[in-house]
């Protein structure tokens, strides 16, 4: 089912939440970074810079300030984003810090400032966004996971 949602449209990153059971995420990750990359597809985790380090994952996603010490874990080829909400302060500090691309809540007027004057790349559930974020809960619909995907085109 998830070969299917990422093969329903043009995806160029996956970010996954990781589960609190180490055990399970261990077995997700494995089991999903594998499908993603042999689609093309970047396969990022959120917040665990470590276990995208030691999984080998194409990157990782991280709150504010937590820049430094993800890029320290992941190396200097692998992708780090950092998600900051709907701060312009923190998104700046971000870009300026070396951040790969910064990810917004869904605010059409930060965003739309964003792309008008940063040249580091923004991710958001917006059409203006560099990257449109899709969401959809649990992927358990393998009908809808692939509609949402679609609906990005």
């Amino acid at each position: 089912m998830f070969a299917a949602a990422l093969g329903a449209g043009d995806v160029a990153c996956v970010e996954m939440a990781v589960p609190a059971d180490p055990a399970a995420a261990k077995a997700a990750v494995e089991r999903l970074r594998g499908i993603a990359q042999e689609h093309g597809v970047a396969f990022l985790l959120r917040d665990d810079a470590a276990l995208a380090a030691r999984s080998g994952c194409d990157g990782v996603v991280v709150g504010p300030g937590a820049y430094g010490a993800a890029r320290k874990a992941v190396g200097a080829q692998a992708i780090v984003g950092v998600a900051v909400g709907t701060s312009r302060h923190e998104a700046m500090e971000a870009g300026e810090a070396g951040a790969d691309f910064v990810g917004f809540d869904a605010d059409a007027e930060i965003v739309s400032w964003w792309t008008e004057m940063m040249e580091v790349p923004c991710v958001a559930a917006l059409a203006q966004a560099d990257f449109r974020r899709v969401t959809v809960d649990g992927w358990a619909d393998p009908q809808a996971a692939a509609a949402a995907i679609r609906g990005l085109g």
